[in-house]
């Protein structure tokens, strides 16, 4: 009797680990989580800076769309595979007259 629920636990333990889903939290993660980071660089242009992350994912630094001086800065974490599991802007600037942000604006995002 005890022997099924502990063989049910284990297997909803095991299927819930399969099963993540991200949420976007912003536009720019609405826009480019799950895309490849080649389409993004071949876009916008390169990274200023990469480095090794954990699990074997890499965090890119990407600067650009200068406007008035300022740029737009994001950090793109990319896994094994180039895909985006998340971008957020690091230097931004928001539209005084709301809308979107001008990395939102630049980025294809808002």
């Amino acid at each position: 009797m005890n022997f099924r629920p502990a063989l049910l636990a284990v297997v909803a333990g095991a299927l819930s680990a399969c099963t993540t889903a991200t949420i976007p939290s912003n536009p720019l993660e609405a826009r480019w989580n799950g895309k490849s980071a080649g389409a993004f660089f071949a876009a916008y242009g390169p990274p200023v800076s990469d480095q090794a992350s954990s699990g074997g994912a890499t965090l890119y630094s990407w600067r650009g769309g200068f406007s008035g001086g300022r740029p737009c800065t994001v950090e793109l974490k990319v896994g094994k595979d180039y895909t985006i599991t998340s971008i957020r802007a690091v230097s931004d600037r928001v539209n005084p007259k709301g809308g979107p942000t001008h990395c939102e604006k630049t980025l294809d995002a808002g």
